[in-house]
């Protein structure tokens, strides 16, 4: 039963708006299921790492101030580069029925997106954390396997839409992400002050 309520917490979380989720439906709409999943790949193995802080017993350190403010700072500075990089972007020329880009570039992406929020180590070390404390591998596949179907049924309906998509369209969705991005880099800075602020 715990193993279930485990599968369903980590789905739904998943499908939550986000700069992963996000990024992971941006790539697959703009270049296709194999850019989508490879995209997916760079966001999978930051969640190696959560997952793997969280077994070796470091999550404690997360909680000092000072670790906070800097990976908050870091996550929202990053994240508003991004949203700069999205809005000043000229018009798109995108051929949709194919699409050339670097492989570890978007994986590199997607790992850096996924590790520039320190909100998801404590998702995963304050809410997740109590349903792993009882068959800890067990609990780990079970929680990546929901949350790699979440994204990857992301991926599926991206790649169906994606024949309906125009470059005038995908101007629009541009512009949306780099908001989306920017409203995110905000709160984590926002996050930062907030935290530094009782300690000035």
């Amino acid at each position: 039963m715990e193993l279930a309520l485990l599968f369903v917490l980590g789905f739904t979380a998943a499908l939550i708006p986000g700069p992963d989720i996000l990024y992971v439906l941006r790539n697959t709409l703009a270049l296709g299921f194999k850019q989508g999943v490879i995209s997916l790949l760079g966001i999978f193995s930051g969640w190696l790492i959560f997952l793997g802080l969280i077994y070796l017993g470091f999550t404690s350190y997360f909680n000092s101030p000072f670790i906070q403010v800097t990976l908050s700072s870091i996550g929202g500075i990053y994240l508003i580069y991004l949203a700069y990089l999205l809005f000043k972007k000229s018009k798109n020329h995108i051929n949709f029925s194919q699409s050339q880009q670097k492989s570890f570039s978007l994986y590199l992406k997607g790992l850096l997106i996924n590790l520039s929020n320190p909100k998801a180590i404590l998702f995963f070390a304050t809410i997740i954390s109590p349903f792993i404390q009882n068959n800890l591998e067990v609990s780990f596949i079970v929680l990546l396997s929901a949350l790699s179907l979440a994204f990857f049924s992301v991926i599926l309906v991206g790649t169906f839409f994606r024949r309906f998509i125009t470059n005038t369209l995908f101007d629009k969705i541009d512009k949306i992400c780099s908001i989306i991005f920017l409203c995110f880099g905000i709160w984590l800075l926002y996050s930062s002050f907030q935290t530094i602020l009782p300690l000035l």
